[in-house]
């Protein structure tokens, strides 16, 4: 058990918390940083709402067009991200702000208010012309050579005049220096060997059935 102190009107009261209690904790943890890392980064695309000379809030896109919606807890003190979807704008009331949406996703209507949503702190934003809807976070290891940074040259083998060694295609020299009559030598040597390997084992199998 972990014990824990807690000062309430100028006294020391204790607190235990049991280590069922830490675990939960530490996985609530765990699964509240996996949700941000899933998090699709829109930062670059267009704000899909914005103000007028005004200062009222108004849409910039339209019916059958796709929005991007943003939600976050908002009843909560440190607005959690909740998820980040693709709607198609089905209906807009530009007095209200309600919006009527189609989620392709799951083959049903779901329903938005981006003039209380902005206020909620909701981030409304228009996919671009490449289809790509949400953009996606680089993944894998980084590049050996990252643009930026300059080329390593690579040493350059000199011979005995100085000059540099052209480095030829295929089998270097002097690794097999063998003889055609040699090679073909070993090979006969071989043929020979598996010869008579066969035939020491037929007579052993004639040699049982007798």
């Amino acid at each position: 058990m972990i014990y824990m102190m807690a000062n309430e009107e100028d006294t020391m009261i204790d607190e235990i918390i049991t280590n069922d209690e830490v675990d939960e904790i530490t996985r609530a943890e765990q699964l509240a940083r996996a949700k941000i890392s899933a998090k699709p980064l829109i930062d670059h695309l267009k704000d899909a709402v914005d103000t007028d000379e005004h200062g009222n809030i108004i849409l910039l896109a339209k019916v059958g067009d796709k929005i991007i919606i943003e939600r976050i807890a908002s009843i909560l003190t440190h607005k959690p991200w909740l998820d980040t979807k693709t709607y198609i704008i089905t209906n807009v009331d530009r007095l209200t702000g309600d919006l009527i949406l189609l989620d392709n996703d799951l083959h049903q209507q779901a329903g938005s208010n981006y003039i209380a949503g902005i206020k909620q702190g909701y981030r409304f934003k228009l996919p671009t012309s490449k289809g790509m809807s949400i953009g996606k976070r680089k993944r894998g290891r980084p590049r050996k050579n990252p643009t930026d940074a300059p080329e390593l040259a690579k040493p350059v083998q000199l011979d005995a005049a100085g000059l540099p060694i052209v480095k030829k295609r295929g089998r270097p020299a002097g690794i097999k220096n063998r003889s055609k009559d040699v090679i073909h030598a070993e090979k006969r040597a071989k043929l020979d060997l598996r010869s008579k390997r066969k035939s020491k084992s037929k007579s052993k199998v004639k040699s049982k059935s007798k």
